[in-house]
């Protein structure tokens, strides 16, 4: 049962976590600045690519999410290998940092991809010159964005993994 609670707390505060810090860098930063590649080739065909400034700024403000996909997970598996008393297995340590990350990947889908970019779609989710796509190709952005976090699962199984091998050695 330890496994499981510590998922879930450790996965349900990664969730809040990541939209206390995405919400806003989505609100009053550019959606050019963050994400802007995440968005469809339909849209951003139809504006100028990222500028070398935008570029440096996007990255500038992603350690956060970094170290919130990397450290945390890490940190929470170290933890539930103290809870067993200092020594985890492989499969145990995979099954929690995929937990943690994967709801924190389905607060993301959910809340900031498809309930808010594409369903509500409020302006501040809309790269500038393409506002006459809100209904089109924003609204197409949801089945995008899942097929994309099918494959980000991939990638989470992988780090997970990463992060399991880690805790076994510390």
């Amino acid at each position: 049962m330890a496994l499981l609670e510590n998922i879930l707390l450790h996965g349900l505060l990664a969730a809040v976590l990541l939209l206390a810090y995405l919400l806003p860098v989505m609100r009053f930063l550019s959606p050019r600045i963050w994400g802007f590649s995440d968005y469809p080739k339909e849209i951003t065909s139809r504006v100028p690519a990222q500028t070398r400034q935008e570029r440096r700024t996007a990255l500038l403000i992603s350690p956060p999410f970094f170290i919130l996909m990397f450290v945390y997970p890490l940190v929470s598996t170290l933890i539930l290998k103290a809870s067993y008393g200092g020594s985890i297995s492989l499969v145990d340590g995979f099954l929690n940092a995929f937990g943690v990350l994967m709801i924190a990947n389905l607060a993301d889908l959910l809340i900031l991809d498809l309930l808010i970019v594409g369903t509500m779609t409020p302006s501040w989710v809309i790269i500038p010159g393409t506002e006459d796509m809100k209904d089109t190709a924003y609204k197409a952005f949801r089945k995008m964005h899942a097929k994309g976090h099918v494959y980000g699962t991939v990638a989470l199984a992988v780090l997970s993994l990463i992060i399991a091998f880690i805790a076994l050695f510390i």
